[in-house]
């Protein structure tokens, strides 16, 4: 029994669909360069086109925007620790956000400013205990 024609165009258009989006998004993961909001969502300097975090972030963002809440319960039984699947959608959506990398490891951390001293104070920068 031959399927009729109408069919087969509607499967193959919908499978080449599906295809042509699932390349896009691979394409969109790998090889398309960071938009000038993702890198500063990432901390990295301006001009860099591949920030360290931006895979990361942009699967997160596909996790966030697609995955059913179903998905965060399946992705907490595999890891090894004991996680709530809240704790793991909260953490995706930090990742989407761009919070991929700690603090430290930023290149316009805000971190080593926070710990310079505003005083201006004549010799060492210490503490003393009686």
């Amino acid at each position: 029994m031959k399927i009729p024609f109408t069919l087969r165009l509607v499967y193959y258009g919908f499978r080449a669909a599906v295809r042509a989006g699932l390349l896009f998004l691979c394409a969109w993961l790998l090889l398309i360069p960071a938009t000038a909001q993702e890198v500063t969502a990432l901390g990295a300097k301006d001009g860099t086109t591949y920030p360290a975090g931006l895979r990361m972030m942009r699967t997160a963002r596909m996790v966030v925007a697609v995955a059913p809440p179903r998905a965060y319960e399946l992705i907490a039984m595999a890891l090894p620790q004991d996680i709530s699947p809240f704790m793991v959608q909260i953490a995706m959506a930090q990742m989407a956000a761009g919070n991929v990398l700690p603090a430290s490891m930023r290149e316009d951390s805000a971190l080593a400013s926070e710990f310079e001293s505003d005083r201006e104070i004549d010799g060492p920068r210490f503490i003393t205990v009686d």
